[in-house]
């Protein structure tokens, strides 16, 4: 035992040196772990290949915005499309990457091709989303009949109402009251919920009421306590008698009214329908979801709608009409007055028997005449078409047709990415049409006087009429006189074909003569429902 060494460190060993040696070794495992991710980093981007959906969507949004800037598409247009069929951008995207997939697992099917992974990459994924939103946003924020009512479903609001109804049961009742009506006194309905319906048939000096009453409530005893308080306030002050429905949760009262028929009417509706009907007085009506009817009345009838999905219907109107608002159909026959519409319509508006001067202006479309002996029709996408109107048309269109048929008087057209169609009747005005990427044809009275001038570039000109023509590179010329010249007859187009032809049509009289008197029936009231005794 004595000739072990003493305990201690063997010799040589120095703790400062295997210290160095650890972190040295640390330091190159380290960098050699980093050098092993650089070299998978490199060969994951090696194998990586970028899809060509990126450079699809960047070229598709050029071009788009190009044809917009450039007029070819109108913008209004494009994005009510574009909110409308916004998912198949999706749908597209889907297909493009699919196809790719598809591709890739052919070529990758080959043993000598080395190995790849395709990548669609973050900054597209941003703007597919970025595209959703603009399209979720034009869908409903650009369209006026979207609101926070119809955002995700269109005609169901979130509110006790719509509670009411949809966990409640119906309970219906019915009550009539009826009142004095002073006589020159005037009329003024206010309904929030329900149908409001008005003629002019009372003949014994007195106000008829009739209201059907829906309660929704989970219990009948509530259903009659409600029903009681949901009554119709009726007050005269002077010459103005006042119908009110109190507004009451879970409660909608749709209301028949009958007063003598020289009563000017007020109606406001805020989610219900209006008729209105024989009435010798003027009219005005707001409906702020619901449509509008308006027949037989005698006097100036105004209308403010602001539901883009309501529609309105006026027939028979001494007086002339003024509608504002947002609607989806305009339908006017048989009017005598002045007719305005103004605003919003998302659907067609029919017009037939306008004894007054016509003014539709809207975002898309803007048409004037005096007088339309025949019927006229603005589509949604601004398409005009128009049969025996008198002068003096102004139209101004985007991206639509218009077809004038046995058009008399001055007449104005300008279009945009449209044909022009022309059948001038006599007494013949002067005419301007003007167009830029479409077609126009004419047909001019055989036998009338008139001056032509017409060009065209990149198109090219047919006449029946003995005119002369010229032809300079890509520009052609019409021009000369018919008979003893008189009115001017000036078309300009750009990409587009000009065609003057021979046409005779019967003239527009100036005058109409009186129409044939109108007799209404009036609406009857809706029949009260049998009950069924509640159980005990």
């Amino acid at each position: 035992m004595g000739s072990y060494p003493p305990p201690g460190p063997p010799p040589g060993y120095d703790p400062r040196e295997q210290r160095r040696f650890f972190r040295e070794q640390a330091r190159a495992q380290r960098a050699a772990w980093r050098a092993q991710r650089d070299q998978f980093r490199y060969q994951m981007r090696s194998m990586r290949r970028g899809s060509v959906l990126g450079p699809i969507v960047l070229i598709s949004i050029g071009v788009l915005f190009l044809l917009i800037q450039t007029g070819r598409i109108d913008h209004d247009r494009f994005w009510g499309w574009f909110g409308h069929w916004w998912p198949l951008l999706l749908v597209g995207a889907g297909v493009i990457v699919l196809l790719e997939w598809a591709l890739d697992q052919y070529l990758l099917s080959d043993p000598e091709r080395p190995a790849y992974r395709r990548s669609i990459g973050g900054g597209v994924f941003v703007l597919l989303v970025f595209l959703v939103m603009a399209g979720v946003f034009a869908n409903h924020g650009l369209r006026p009949h979207s609101g926070p009512d119809t955002f995700f479903l269109p005609g169901f609001v979130l509110d006790q109402d719509s509670l009411d109804e949809l966990f409640g049961d119906k309970h219906e009742s019915d009550q009539s009251v009826d009142a004095a009506f002073p006589a020159g006194s005037s009329l003024a309905v206010v309904n929030p919920r329900g149908d409001v319906t008005v003629n002019g048939t009372s003949d014994d000096n007195r106000i008829h009421i009739a209201l059907h009453k829906q309660i929704y409530s989970r219990t009948d005893s509530d259903a009659d306590t409600r029903a009681q308080q949901f009554s119709p306030d009726v007050t005269t002050e002077g010459n103005a008698v006042t119908i009110k429905l109190p507004t009451l949760d879970g409660a909608r009262g749709d209301l028949v009214i009958s007063v003598p028929a020289s009563a000017a009417t007020t109606v406001t509706a805020n989610r219900g329908d209006i008729h209105i009907a024989s009435i010798k007085a003027p009219v005005a009506t707001t409906a702020n979801h619901g449509d509008i009817d308006l027949s037989g009345i005698s006097g100036a009838a105004t209308v403010h709608i602001n539901g883009g999905g309501s529609s309105i219907t006026a027939h028979a109107i001494d007086g002339g009409i003024n509608i504002e608002g947002r609607a989806q159909d305009v339908t006017l026959s048989d009017i005598i007055g002045p007719v305005t519409v103004s605003g919003d319509v998302f659907g067609t508006t029919h017009l037939e028997h306008i004894n007054g001067a016509i003014r539709f202006h809207t975002g898309r479309a803007d048409f004037q005449l005096a007088r339309l002996d025949g019927q006229a029709e603005i589509e949604h996408d601004a398409e005009i078409s128009a049969d025996q109107a008198l002068g003096p048309v102004v139209v101004t269109t985007h991206n639509g047709n218009v077809t004038l048929d046995r058009a008399a008087g001055n007449i104005w057209v300008t279009d945009t990415n449209g044909t022009i169609d022309l059948t001038a009747a006599p007494t013949l005005g002067n005419i301007t049409l003007e167009d830029r990427n479409g077609a126009i044809q004419v047909t001019l009275p055989e036998h009338g006087s008139f001056s032509v001038q017409a060009d065209t570039r990149n198109g090219s000109i047919d006449t029946d009429f003995d005119l002369a023509t010229h032809s300079s590179d890509s520009d052609k010329t019409l021009s000369g006189s018919v008979g003893a010249g008189g009115p001017l007859v000036h078309i300009t187009t750009t990409n587009g074909d000009i065609s003057v032809h021979k046409g005779d049509v019967a003239p527009l009289p100036l005058v109409l003569p009186a129409p044939p008197k109108i007799t209404l029936v009036p609406p009857v009231p809706p029949a009260a429902p049998k009950h069924k005794p509640a159980a005990q």
